[in-house]
């Protein structure tokens, strides 16, 4: 009963409420998360509410809340837009990093001079992962907006070893709708059968461009890849097998990171084509893979 006043008083406190700030020259610290804030994003949260409820609450709390609020998560800082984004949300509810079972595996393969090719970069999350471990990174963006987010926090952070590529990855030159939905912009995708059934919103597109990535890799004088990582909500095929068919070996990855919770609407299936060039399961997570190559 409490809970539902509570829901109610809130629902109406947001017609009232303002629109989002988006301030990316503000130096780090000037939007305090305070209590109030992670209370309400802690609540929204919650995995023991039904999945109806909790879509209701964070509707509600992201109209209250939505930022911009700065905040340390694991001893990086991150600007953060909750309302608008998966991560900048669960970085601010849990106070850490997103993906700590996958930054786990990637850890051993990560230190001083590695290279770190990071497809899908969102905020950063991996991308500051890995160039506090030391590595060179390139962290490549389609979405202008977020690229944008990223590179404030890669700048909060003093973060000089990273790269920021502006661009979609395929398989050649050219442009594609990039679809977006306002409340994760991370989940921004070019495979326009997400946008219906399980994940329907309300999505809109934009023309972006698309490179092949090892355009992407040589413009920024790579010489070799160490470990990459393909987050590209069902776009995952074509990014990285026609890399991998252009590529002379030398510059394959030794160490590849793909998510796979959008499988089903790759147009190829990356797992045995990857098997048959000489990669081995090196960790699975429940939305990603990593594989090692042996070959």
């Amino acid at each position: 009963m409490e809970f539902s006043y509570f829901l109610a008083t809130a629902e109406s406190m947001t017609k009232s409420a303002a629109a989002t700030l988006h301030d990316l020259t503000s130096p780090f610290g000037t939007y305090p998360a305070e209590g109030l804030v992670r209370i309400a994003w802690r609540l929204a949260d919650r995995h023991d509410l039904s999945r109806r409820l909790r879509k209701r609450l964070r509707s509600v709390v992201a109209k209250l809340f939505d930022g911009p609020y700065d905040a340390e998560a694991d001893g990086l800082k991150f600007r953060l837009y909750p309302g608008q984004n998966y991560d900048d949300r669960k970085i601010l509810a849990k106070g850490r990093l997103p993906e700590r079972a996958e930054h786990a595996l990637l850890r051993p393969y990560l230190q001083t001079g590695t290279v770190f090719v990071d497809v899908g970069a969102n905020i950063g999350s991996y991308s500051l992962f890995a160039a506090r471990a030391g590595a060179e990174v390139l962290a490549i963006e389609a979405n202008p907006a977020t690229a944008d987010k990223l590179s404030f926090n890669l700048a909060a952070n003093g973060r000089e070893n990273v790269k920021v590529a502006v661009t979609a990855v395929g398989a050649k030159d050219g442009a594609l709708p990039l679809w977006r939905e306002p409340t994760n912009c991370g989940f921004a995708t070019l495979v326009e059968d997400l946008t219906t059934g399980e994940w329907a919103g309300d999505w809109s597109k934009d023309l972006v461009p698309v490179r092949p990535l090892r355009d992407v890799v040589a413009e920024h004088g790579l010489a070799r890849i160490d470990v990459l990582k393909v987050d590209v909500e069902g776009f995952e095929d074509r990014v990285l097998l026609p890399f991998l068919r252009a590529a002379p070996k030398a510059l394959w990855p030794r160490v590849i990171l793909i998510e796979t919770n959008c499988r089903p609407h790759w147009a190829e299936d990356c797992l045995p084509a990857l098997s048959a060039a000489g990669y081995a399961l090196a960790g699975e997570t429940k939305d990603n893979m990593v594989f090692e190559l042996t070959a």
